[in-house]
Order: structure tokens, then C-alpha cells, then sequence
């Protein structure tokens, strides 16, 4: 755990913890939970952080705290979205990931010379870092790297960072959403213009047309989701019926809304097999 809860309800970070100043009443942050937690001092080659005892049942994390096992995608997100408006709104230092699925569309030509900055920088001692020596990368090139960025940290690290994208600097779980939660913000007018969502969902069924491929998501909340490919881009998306029906998956792509039986769908338009990323160990959302 990277932060903890202070007895004042404030929440501290592990490098900035201090117990002359904080004292030594520290709890963990989700509300689920509150088990009294301990700090961990740092080394030269480990963070400081805080974890239970687990002496009792007391000071052990309850089955619903994000902290209790491993999340699947999922989990985490739900998560995320959970800690992230109080962590920020109480000023825990943010970490700021840059977005560029530039080299994932098919239509992006590169410049013959495309270099990003490499000029090293002086690193911050209170750097986040998970598993005591990985730092959160810099940025994010590939729906891969976004599964495994959410795969791969704990919840209150995800809940610090905010994705950069198009000049706007956005908290990760406002991003990354569920296609029922996609649908309502588009519905809504209040999906962030221009912006293009991380969506996750189950495939239910594949419609292949002559002039377009339709992918439909298993319907949550009644809420009909497609993925939509064009025959332009036929050629980058080969994946085969099999390979998609009953996979969970997450995709990329800007929303738009249709009309289909009177009734109100969202789309999403992709280009190529890299526009979407199979998830792994998730669990069907409930119907």
C-alpha cells in the first residue's frame, strides 16, 4: 500500500509519512476495511509503504478492500473510480501518464525521424514505484501497456494517476469505463468531446457485412454496445468469430451514438486487431 489513512481522516503517502508528525494511528484507506495498518521504512533499493500485521482479524484487510487479493481488470477499475475523487480531492501527489496510440492506426504516418525525449531528469526520492523497484511509466503507447498498467499496480497507485491526452489531463478511471457507463455519459452529453474512451465489455456476437463488421457487446443494463469496422480497415482487423465471441476484451476508439429499433446504442469505431486487448482473469459484469 502507497497510502494510509491518518486517524484525522486525512490520507498520507508513504514518503510522506512521518509519525512524529502523523503519529502512529494509520489505517487502511478503504472504507470496506480501516484495518490498522504499519509503515515500512524504505532502503536504497525499496520505497517505504504500509501493509496489515495480520496478527488477528482485526489487522487483516476484509474480503470487499481492494487490498484483500489481486484485482482482476475489473475489480480495479471499480476500485480506482472509488479512491480516486477523495485521493485527489485531499492533494495526494498525482502522477501524470502521457497517452499516444498514434502508431496503432493504420492511417498515422511517422515522421522518418521520431524521437521522444530522452534527456534524463533528476529522479523524485518520493517517486511511485510497485513491487519496491518499478516506477509507473511514463507514458502509454498500446491497449496493452493500459492492462497491464491496471493489472500490475495497486488501487491507491492507480487512483494517483491521470492520463495526459490532447493537452487535457484526465484521472485514469474517468477513462477507462465499462461500455453500459460509456453508453450513459454519451447519452448524457457528457463524454468529453473529441476524446477517445478505453471501453470494456464481453463480446456477444459478430455481424460481418460486405461494407462493415458489427461486434456487440453482451447487453448490461439493457444497454446495447457495437464495435464497428469498416471495410476499409477489413485487412488490419483479422480476428476470427471464435477468437472474439464470449472474450472479454477492451477497446479503444471515439463514441458516437445510433438509433437501432427505436431504440438508443452507442458504437465505437476501430481499425485494426490493435484497437482492441483481451483481458485476462475477468469476470462477466452482472446482466
Amino acid at each position: 500500500m502507497n497510502s494510509a489513512l491518518l486517524h484525522n481522516g486525512k490520507v498520507v503517502t508513504a514518503a510522506e509519512y512521518n509519525p512524529d508528525v502523523h503519529g502512529n494511528r494509520i489505517y487502511c484507506i478503504d472504507k470496506s476495511c480501516k484495518a490498522p495498518v504499519i509503515y515500512v521504512a524504505g532502503t536504497e533499493s525499496s520505497v517505504p509503504y504500509f501493509k496489515t500485521t495480520g496478527k488477528n482479524e482485526e489487522s487483516k484487510h476484509t474480503e470487499k478492500c481492494g487490498f484483500y487479493k489481486p484485482l482482476t481488470f475489473e475489480e480495479s477499475i471499480l476500485k480506482v473510480k472509488e479512491y480516486q475523487a477523495e485521493l485527489l480531492e485531499q492533494g495526494i501527489k498525482e502522477t501524470v501518464i502521457r497517452l499516444n496510440l498514434n502508431r496503432i492506426d493504420p492511417d498515422y504516418e511517422a515522421k522518418q525521424v521520431e524521437r521522444e525525449e530522452s534527456e534524463k531528469k533528476t529522479k523524485d526520492p518520493n517517486e511511485i514505484k510497485v513491487k519496491q523497484e518499478n516506477a509507473t511509466p511514463n507514458s502509454i503507447g498500446s491497449l496493452k501497456a493500459i492492462v497491464k498498467l491496471m493489472t500490475s499496480y495497486e488501487p491507491d497507485i492507480l487512483a494517483s494517476i491521470l492520463i495526459s491526452v490532447k493537452g487535457k489531463k484526465i484521472p485514469i478511471s474517468e477513462i477507462v469505463i465499462s461500455h453500459d457507463k460509456a453508453h450513459e455519459l454519451l447519452w448524457a452529453d457528457q463524454a468529453i468531446d473529441s476524446l477517445s474512451y478505453f471501453v470494456y465489455g464481453t463480446i456477444e456476437q459478430v455481424f460481418r457485412r460486405e461494407k462493415v463488421y458489427y461486434i456487440n457487446f453482451n447487453p448490461v443494463r439493457n444497454v446495447l454496445f457495437s464495435l464497428v469496422v469498416f471495410d476499409k480497415y477489413f485487412k488490419h482487423f483479422t480476428y476470427t468469430d471464435e477468437q472474439l465471441i464470449g472474450k472479454n476484451i477492451l477497446a479503444w476508439g471515439g463514441l458516437r451514438k445510433n438509433t437501432f429499433q427505436e431504440k438508443n446504442t452507442s458504437e465505437m469505431i476501430i481499425k485494426s486487431n490493435k484497437y482492441i486487448e483481451f483481458l485476462p482473469n475477468s469476470k462477466n459484469k452482472e446482466m
